[in-house]
């Protein structure tokens, strides 16, 4: 079986979570595992680390985890401590377009997975 990336839609309110379903009515399939988790924006990185940390090493198939964050307006030690100790890699700025490029994914790489969504998302990106 051939190694998969999963991804982690972080975010401290249940956005993510709306986020991705509207984006799966829309497109009915991602093609890539995608779970959402919501943390405590007032709780400290090392009381959110081994629950987000956890939950990575329980979705990641061998790939990697591409990990959607909605800001990093606070714990950016946190992101950075992910990205360091595990095989993830966390971009910020959660967007529609970032979760529907996801569908695109399927068959590369983590880093181009991460490059992929971002260039997405700034695309998306409008002023009218």
């Amino acid at each position: 079986m051939m190694n998969t990336l999963s991804v982690l839609i972080l975010t401290r309110s249940m956005a993510g979570t709306e986020m991705l379903s509207v984006v799966r009515q829309r497109l009915e399939t991602l093609n890539i595992d995608c779970h959402t988790l919501t943390f405590n924006p007032e709780a400290s990185a090392d009381t959110v680390y081994p629950h987000i940390s956890g939950r990575i090493n329980h979705i990641d198939k061998g790939a990697g985890v591409l990990v959607l964050i909605d800001s990093d307006a606070t714990h950016q030690a946190l992101f950075k401590k992910l990205s360091d100790e595990l095989n993830v890699i966390c971009v910020t700025g959660l967007n529609d377009a970032m979760i529907a490029a996801i569908k695109e994914c399927d068959k590369l790489t983590l880093p181009q997975a991460a490059e992929r969504v971002i260039q997405a998302g700034l695309a998306a990106i409008k002023k009218y």
